[in-house]
């Protein structure tokens, strides 16, 4: 009997992604269409979801278990963690937010990429994810959707990013014939980056009080299941958006956050974020802070500022609740192969 066997590093996975988007429900994109090599955490996983039903409440059985097990439903999702850098960055907000302005650069100036809410109940863009989880599980994941994104920048350190993507649970064995190289990637810092806070259409930088930020993108998107479509949804369907933004802002002499939430003062808030030629911009033009908590951050004092759907509102004159402008050297996204 073997009693040893080869077991799998989590840090030798493999995901590759696509700039592309899908035509088709159920395209597979061939292996040309899959170009990033991810440098991603180890603990984000793709997985296939099953629901059951059994008999496990009924009577008749003569016993309290269950003797029948079937399958009713199926899905599949997958969750990516790791560092922002100049493809993420057009990649994750192109998909999760699913509408997209885009204007070539003339060279060596960067293309520019601006991203707004598709604010319908449309089919979500769909992509697919290659994956190597270990040497018998290589698998090509199609008809994925991105539902959120959580984007955080500190004092030191990379921008990070939490994605998190649903699916119709297609999955296609088989490994890529080869992998694409790792890419040169320009990675976004948090000591690189810029909040400025003011009344609406004057914002001005906060720095150096703000100590950390923390911006949600969720598309709250659903799985669009009807009689008559089997064990697998017919398509995902975008949700209404929702926008949320921390910001921990150390207290300096001045009463400003506090005055801001106690006049209910529209404002403004831009994240700005720079690194070589890349650059990262999320603009709320309207805002009102609901409340500005008080408490202690490293020995000193610091409000902790929360907004959600509730606080960051569409512009009464038109316009957008987010607008989100990236610049890259990457062509447009949401692009068919």
């Amino acid at each position: 009997m073997a009693t040893t066997f080869s077991t799998q590093r989590t840090i030798a996975r493999k995901i590759v992604l696509s700039a592309k988007s899908q035509e088709t429900i159920g395209e597979v994109f061939a292996d040309a269409a899959l170009t990033y090599l991810a440098r991603a955490e180890t603990s984000g996983f793709a997985q296939q979801v099953y629901e059951k039903e059994t008999d496990y409440q009924y009577s008749g059985k003569g016993n309290s278990m269950a003797t029948e097990s079937r399958l009713i439903a199926e899905s599949s999702s997958f969750n990516l963690n790791t560092r922002l850098d100049d493809f993420l960055a057009g990649f994750l907000f192109a998909f999760v937010m699913g509408q997209e302005t885009f204007i070539a650069g003339a060279a060596p100036a960067p293309n520019t990429h601006t991203f707004t809410w598709k604010d319908t109940g449309d089919p979500a863009p769909l992509t697919n994810v290659y994956i190597e989880d270990a040497a018998g599980l290589k698998r090509k994941w199609s008809d994925l959707a991105l539902s959120q994104v959580v984007i955080s920048g500190a004092d030191k350190g990379s921008v990070m990013v939490k994605a998190s993507f649903l699916g119709l649970d297609t999955v296609t064995d088989g490994a890529m014939a080869a992998l694409p190289a790792l890419p040169t990637a320009q990675y976004l810092y948090g000591s690189g980056s810029t909040v400025q806070i003011g009344p609406v259409g004057a914002p001005v930088s906060l720095s150096p009080r703000v100590l950390s930020w923390e911006a949600t993108f969720d598309h709250a998107c659903e799985l669009f299941r009807a009689c008559g479509g089997g064990t697998k949804p017919y398509f995902v369907r975008m949700g209404s958006p929702i926008n949320k933004l921390k910001l921990v802002i150390a207290v300096d002499t001045s009463t400003d956050v506090r005055d801001w939430m106690i006049q209910q003062t529209p404002l403004e808030v831009k994240i700005a974020v720079a690194s070589g030629a890349t650059t990262f911009l999320a603009d709320y033009p309207h805002v009102i802070l609901p409340k500005a908590d008080l408490g202690e951050q490293d020995k000193y004092v610091a409000y902790t500022v929360e907004l959600d759907q509730n606080s960051i509102l569409q512009p009464a004159g038109g316009g957008d609740s987010v607008t989100v402008t990236v610049g890259n050297t990457d062509p447009a996204y949401l692009i068919g192969v």
